[in-house]
């Protein structure tokens, strides 16, 4: 019996944000990041991300 290399390759696709990190540029509390982070893992791509939390309120004059 002949041995037969495996010639498939796992080119796995750009790793999703953190959640931590991606939360502090947009302004959420820890609050939001635990539940993003419950909600969708620990890295996910950013446009989950931006779907899912809450705006920002605006500081009206």
């Amino acid at each position: 019996m002949h041995s037969t290399q495996n010639r498939q390759i796992r080119n796995p696709g750009p790793r999703g944000q953190s959640i931590a990190k991606q939360g502090r540029r947009s302004g959420a509390d820890s609050a939001e990041e635990r539940k993003l982070h419950k909600l969708l893992g620990r890295h996910v791509p950013e446009h989950e991300i931006q779907a899912n939390i809450t705006g920002k309120t605006p500081k009206l004059r």
